[in-house]
């Protein structure tokens, strides 16, 4: 008897105590990949956990401790770059072409994610057939409304056969909030089957969830639907209907918690998209939710972003005593160059850049010098010599200067053109960019 229960304990600490693995394998010729980065995925956001070598074109991860959830695994920093998984306290084993990334990421060993990858697969093969019968009811719908239903069935079955088979699984809540809702009968007009979709997207998706929550799942179905369900070729009722379809989102929840994680993924999205309009409006959204969910340094950070968005008006910065950016007139447009005595790219490009203004007459260059002491007389000898046509400003303490802050620089060159009425109206990158825009 006591060699029989202390077989139990020993196999009870064993299994509590077991060690799993991810392993991917790169399915071509990887040269240039030397490690891979294991981030778990906590509110929609990417947290790094550890690092692996690249051997043999092969990368372990031990999962020793870590609790279930989802996870990424980044190896290049490109938007193909990386392979999400679900661990759950399994071993996981998966190919993947590097240059493909996920679509290409099949799973040698884990059910979890076989079983997540396989409805995936048929659901969506079985969906695809419904929209096309539907789209074809659009140009004949006198026919194939007994293929539609009977197609229909089929994504209903599938999805309830997958449900129960995810029943104890971690990916269940992923495979319930996936489940579409399809009209019983096919939509005479597209507007109508667009209204339908627009009306049932979140039927699904239940926003308590904390298996969805720490996920990209919600992320990706915010984004399509602001971002592909709201789409018309009009500049300003598109702005209206990205802020309606934000505004509708947030009446789905009273979590003000999620609210805020909501919002918090479309600020940068309308930063990264240079929408002055709507990110003002998304962030009057987030003002009003309740201080003690509300991220200070979420604001600042999206207050300093925002001053330099295309559309806004240019921070003013001092050129003499009597002179500012926002005083000048003259010209119907205006060219900021951040550079520094020290910068080679600067060296190169500016003698450019001087070159194409020579022959436009209307801009005015206001060019800040992003200097410290050991570089002021370097900096004033290459002013005396070759820039006195335009606006100099030395802005001392370079990154840390007010005029580095407020534009929030830091690289140099960095270029600003602004109208007439000093509002941002491109930012290029790089002097082919500026060339192109200027000519």
């Amino acid at each position: 008897m006591k060699k029989l229960i202390t077989f139990i304990i020993v196999l009870a600490f064993q299994f509590t105590n077991a060690q799993y693995t991810v392993t991917g394998v790169f399915t071509d010729n990887v040269t240039d990949i030397e490690d891979v980065a294991l981030y778990r995925i906590i509110k929609g956001e990417a947290d790094y956990v550890k690092y692996a070598d690249v051997e043999n074109k092969q990368f372990v991860f031990s999962m020793d401790s870590l609790p279930a959830g989802n996870y990424r695994a980044l190896y290049q920093n490109i938007k193909t770059g990386y392979v999400d998984f679900i661990y759950n306290n399994e071993n996981v084993k998966f190919s993947v072409d590097s240059k493909k990334g996920q679509p290409s990421a099949s799973y040698l060993e884990s059910r979890e994610n076989q079983l997540l990858l396989a409805y995936n697969y048929n659901i969506g093969q079985l969906q695809y057939k419904l929209d096309s019968v539907q789209i074809a009811y659009f140009s004949k719908p006198t026919t194939n409304v007994a293929k539609y239903q009977e197609i229909k069935s089929k994504i209903d079955g599938a999805q309830n056969y997958y449900e129960d088979l995810a029943k104890n699984d971690y990916c269940l809540g992923i495979i319930k909030a996936t489940r579409r809702y399809n009209a019983p009968l096919p939509f005479t007009l597209p507007e109508e089957y667009l209204e339908n979709i627009i009306t049932h997207f979140f039927d699904y998706i239940d926003f308590q969830d904390p298996t969805l929550r720490n996920s990209m799942f919600i992320k990706s179905r915010l984004k399509d639907y602001v971002f592909y369900l709201h789409q018309t070729d009009d500049v300003v009722q598109q702005n209206e209907l990205y802020i309606q379809a934000i505004k509708e989102i947030l009446e789905k929840t009273t979590d003000d918690v999620f609210k805020e994680e909501v919002l918090r993924f479309f600020i940068p999205e309308f930063i990264k998209k240079e929408n002055n309009k709507v990110l003002i409006a998304v962030v009057d959204m987030y003002k009003q939710l309740p201080i003690t969910v509300q991220d200070k340094k979420l604001l600042e950070e999206t207050d300093k972003k925002a001053r330099t968005i295309i559309g806004a008006i240019a921070p003013d910065i001092k050129i003499s005593a009597t002179e500012t950016l926002h005083t000048l007139k003259g010209t119907n447009k205006y060219l900021i160059i951040f550079w520094s005595s020290t910068c080679s790219h600067c060296s190169v490009e500016l003698p450019k850049v001087k070159e194409i203004i020579s022959l436009n007459s209307d801009i005015t260059v206001v060019a800040v010098g992003l200097e410290d002491e050991g570089t002021k007389e370097n900096w004033n000898t290459i002013v005396e010599e070759h820039m006195k046509d335009w606006k100099n400003v030395i802005a001392l303490g370079k990154w840390e200067s007010k005029e580095a802050v407020s534009y929030d620089v830091n690289a140099t060159p960095t270029y600003f053109i602004l109208n007439k009425d000093k509002r941002i109206i491109a930012k290029p990158n790089n002097f082919k960019v500026l060339q192109e825009i200027l000519e």
